[in-house]
C-alpha cells in the first residue's frame, strides 16, 4: 500500500497490531521497515491518523511507539513537519554506553584494560587506512593541543580527540562506535580532576610528546610501530593519572581482577 507519493515513496509493510504489547510492536514494524532499507534517512513517514488506521492502534500506541525510536535515534520528530528517518548518528548510542560505564563505577583501570586490549591494534589498522584529510586532522588536532598548552593549561580533551581521530581512521564503524563511550567516559574522568594544575598540565605535555611520535610514525607508514607507541603511551598516560588522581583522590582506581602474572595488565599501576 503507498500512501500519497507526494509525501512519501516508498512501499509500507507494516501490519495491524492485535496482540502483546501494542506500542512496542508498532516501533518493531517501523524499525524492521528502516533497516531493512524500505525506509531511507530522510524519508517522510505517513501522518498520525494514517498510522492509526494502518496499525488498527490507538493515537497513544502511535505516539509512544515514535516516541520510542526517536531516543533511540532512529526516527526524528519535528513538530509541524512530521516524522522522518534520522540521518546515521551513532552518538545516542554512545551516549547511552558512556552513562552505562558511569553508572557502573567504571574505573580508571577498567578503561585502561580494554584500551591496552584495543588501540594498539586499532591504530595499527588505521596506518594501513588512513586518509590525506585524516593525516591532516591529527596534524589540527597537535596544533590545537599545543596552543592549549602554551596557556599553562591542560589538554585532556584535544589529547582524547587524537586517539577518537585514529578510531576513525580504520574506516570501521564498529571500531569508532565501540572506543569513543570509552573516550567519552576517559574525558569526563579527566575533566572531573580538580586542583594540581602543573601536574595535569604536565600529563598532557607528555601525552602530546607521544602523539607527535606516533603522528611521524603514521607518516612513515609504520604500523608496528605505531603499535608498540601506542601501547606505551597507554602504559604512560595510566602512570600519569596514578600520581594525579593520588593527588587528588578524585577518581576510582579500583586494581584490575584479571591476568595477575607478573607483568600482566593488571600491573599498570606499579
Amino acid at each position: 500500500m503507498v500512501f500519497g507519493l507526494l509525501s512519501y515513496q516508498f512501499m509500507i509493510p507494516f501490519q495491524p497490531v492485535k496482540i502483546g504489547k501494542i506500542s512496542e510492536r508498532i516501533a518493531r514494524q517501523i524499525k524492521d521497515t528502516i533497516l531493512s532499507g524500505s525506509m531511507k534517512s530522510g524519508d517522510r513517514l505517513p501522518p498520525e491518523r494514517e498510522l492509526v488506521e494502518h496499525f488498527q492502534a490507538s493515537r497513544i500506541s502511535i505516539r509512544e511507539a515514535l516516541k520510542r525510536l526517536e531516543t533511540s535515534g532512529l526516527l526524528a520528530i519535528k513538530p509541524g513537519s512530521g516524522v522522518f528517518v534520522a540521518e546515521v548518528n551513532s552518538k545516542p548510542m554512545s551516549e547511552s554506553l558512556s552513562s552505562i560505564l558511569r553508572i557502573q563505577k567504571t574505573s580508571i583501570n577498567e578503561i585502561t584494560e580494554a584500551r591496552i586490549l584495543l588501540e594498539p591494534n586499532i591504530a595499527r589498522l588505521a596506518a594501513e587506512r588512513i586518509t590525506p584529510e585524516e593525516f591532516l586532522k591529527l596534524e589540527q588536532n597537535i596544533e590545537e593541543t599545543l596552543a592549549v598548552l602554551k596557556s599553562d593549561a591542560p589538554a585532556p580533551e584535544q589529547n582524547i580527540r587524537f586517539h577518537s581521530l585514529i578510531a576513525e581512521a580504520t574506516h570501521n564503524p564498529v571500531i569508532a562506535s565501540t572506543m569513543n563511550p570509552i573516550f567519552d567516559v576517559l574525558k569526563e574522568m579527566n575533566l572531573e580532576i580538580k586542583g594540581n594544575l602543573p601536574m595535569r598540565t604536565e600529563l598532557s605535555r607528555e601525552a602530546l610528546a607521544y602523539h607527535k611520535r606516533i603522528l611521524r610514525a603514521f607518516r612513515e607508514k609504520n604500523s608496528q610501530k605505531i603499535y608498540e607507541l601506542m601501547l606505551s603511551h597507554i602504559y604512560q598516560n595510566q602512570g600519569g593519572l596514578k600520581k594525579v588522581t593520588s593527588a587528588t583522590q578524585t577518581l576510582p582506581l579500583s586494581p584490575l581482577k584479571r591476568g595477575r602474572g607478573r607483568g600482566g595488565i593488571s600491573n599498570i599501576l606499579g
